[in-house]
C-alpha cells in the first residue's frame, strides 16, 4: 500500500509525542491503539475506508493488526520504541510504502511539457 511521505512525518511527530507523555517503558498496548487510531483518523480524512482490514491484506497478517503490533511491540527486547520505530514496524509488517506528491506533480509537468 501507499501513502503520502507526509503521513510518515505526521505519524512519527505524532507518535513520537505520544511517548514522550509516558515518560517511561509505553504500554505496548497503549501505543498499538494509539497508532491504530491515527491511521484510522487519517484513513477518515483521505475518504479510505477500512484502513485496518486493508493493511492486514497487504501484509498478510496472521492475527489482527493491533494483536500483530502488541506481540512484536511485547516480545522484541531490542526495539527501542520510538515513533520512527513504530512506523518501520507498520512499514515492514504491512508492506507500506511512501509516496511524495510532489514527485507525482514533477513527473506530470514533464510529461505535459512533452507534449
Amino acid at each position: 500500500m501507499e501513502f503520502p511521505s507526509s503521513l510518515r512525518d505526521l505519524l512519527v511527530d505524532k507518535l513520537d509525542g505520544y511517548l514522550e507523555a509516558f515518560g517511561g517503558e509505553p504500554d505496548p498496548e497503549a501505543v498499538t491503539t494509539f497508532t491504530i487510531e491515527l491511521l484510522e483518523l487519517f484513513a477518515d480524512e483521505q475518504g479510505l475506508e477500512d484502513i485496518v482490514a486493508s493493511l492486514e491484506e497487504a501484509g498478510a497478517l496472521e492475527a489482527p493488526l493491533q494483536e500483530t503490533l502488541e506481540d512484536e511491540l511485547s516480545s522484541n527486547d531490542e526495539l527501542e520504541v520510538t515513533g520512527e520505530e513504530l512506523v518501520s514496524l507498520l512499514e515492514r509488517l504491512c508492506d507500506l510504502e511512501w509516496q511524495d506528491h510532489e514527485d507525482e506533480s514533477t513527473v506530470e509537468e514533464e510529461d505535459e511539457d512533452e507534449d
